[in-house]
């Protein structure tokens, strides 16, 4: 019985040990299992730390990299848009400056503007020699024969008038009385030219010229012809010393200065208007000055007469109508006006209003002049009017009083 007992318990026991056995060997290879296991993960995750870091230096370096690069750019940049606001703004100022200082093409025209005075000052003071004596030149020796001289007899000064007028036939004066002395032939250059307005306002000549603002000295002579015939032509002739000194000859004389004072002011405009109508000496270095801008340059050629062209020099009316028609009537200084800004347009927009305004001043002195004349018109009506009443009315006073 005891047998029977030891021996299951010592199968067990065997068991046992034997198992012990084995577990203690499945218990070493479980721990080197683990063991390796560690190492290896210990070894990955070591291998994989060092990646990681490197590959997050790489990723940082890169960054950093980029970053620099993204600065430098914005550097670039920025120092580029400097460079090239100041360029701009070194540009801006240089054409402020070029604007404000430059001489302009034209700048030598304004010279004109400025000697207009001097020209008015002249042409003001040629009105003096184209009265009768004042000593102006006529080449025409009929002419001035006619101008000069005392007044005469008004027979006389007809028929002197007539024989002016041979010289200046039309072919209405023609087909009246064609081949008489006061008619031999029709005048070829200055038809009618004693007897028209057009030898005061535009010059004489042929039938349809263009208009003269410079007279040469043959159209000045026949202009004041003109002027003789429409306003000084003759109403009685003067007296000598002898009759002065009596009585009625002193009436004579005062008649005859009182009728003269009237005659000076109808004949001033036309005297004025021959006067402008000369060379003026003064014209002569403004245009050498205007005429260095090519715009001016090219309109003088351009409108210029004749007479200004071979002397050099210029009416006052003429160099007046000059001045304005190379503003407006100029193509080439439209050009010139396109170019001009900033100051030298403002310059410029002032030059024309200074000119607009001497012109509207000129105006305003020839309306003066003209309300003097119509004065003097509505003088003479009354007189016409109210002298024959106050004559009759003083010889009923003078015979009521006893008087003649």
């Amino acid at each position: 019985m005891r047998k029977r007992l030891l021996m299951p318990l010592a199968g067990a026991l065997l068991f046992v040990g034997a198992t012990g056995a084995a577990r203690a060997v499945c218990d070493g290879c479980v721990v080197g299992a683990v063991t390796t296991a560690n190492t290896s993960i210990t070894s990955a995750i070591g291998a994989l730390g060092t990646s990681m870091n490197s590959m997050l230096y790489n990723i940082g370096l890169a960054v950093n990299q980029n970053g620099n690069k993204v600065a430098s750019t914005v550097e670039t940049a920025a120092r580029a848009q400097r460079e090239f606001d100041a360029n701009q703004e070194k540009n801006r100022r240089i054409e402020d400056a070029r604007q404000r200082y430059r001489v302009p093409d034209n700048i030598c025209s304004e010279a004109g503007s400025g000697g207009v005075v001097q020209v008015g000052v002249a042409a003001g003071a040629a009105k003096g020699g184209i009265r009768p004596g004042g000593g102006a030149v006529i080449s025409n020796t009929a002419i001035a024969q006619a101008v000069n001289t005392a007044p005469v007899l008004q027979s006389i000064d007809a028929s002197r008038a007539a024989r002016v007028h041979a010289q200046y036939c039309d072919t209405d004066d023609y087909s009246a009385y064609g081949g008489a002395r006061s008619c031999p032939t029709v005048s070829a250059n200055m038809p009618g030219a004693d007897k028209r307005i057009d030898s005061v306002l535009t010059g004489a000549g042929p039938n349809g010229k263009t208009p003269d603002l410079t007279f040469s000295q043959a159209q000045t002579d026949v202009a004041r012809m003109y002027t003789q015939n429409s306003i000084r032509r003759s109403i009685g002739p003067q007296i000598n010393k002898g009759a002065a000194d009596t009585s009625i000859g002193a009436e004579y004389v005062g008649l005859m200065n009182q009728y003269n004072a009237i005659i000076s002011a109808a004949a001033d405009p036309q005297d004025q208007r021959i006067a402008d109508s000369q060379p003026n000496a003064a014209t002569k270095d403004l245009l050498s000055e205007v005429l260095q801008a090519p715009s001016a340059a090219s309109y003088y050629n351009q409108v210029a007469s004749t007479q200004a062209k071979a002397s050099g020099q210029m009416s006052a009316r003429e160099f007046e109508t000059f001045e304005v028609g190379r503003r407006y009537a100029n193509t080439a200084y439209q050009t010139d006006l396109q170019a001009m800004s900033g100051d030298n347009l403002v310059r410029e927009q002032i030059r024309v209003a200074a000119l607009s305004n001497w012109l509207a001043l000129s105006l305003k002195n020839e309306v003066v002049r003209g309300n003097i004349i119509n004065g003097q018109i509505l003088a003479s009506m009354a007189r016409q009017e109210y002298e024959p009443m106050l004559a009759q009315k003083y010889r009923v006073i003078g015979g009521r009083m006893g008087g003649r």
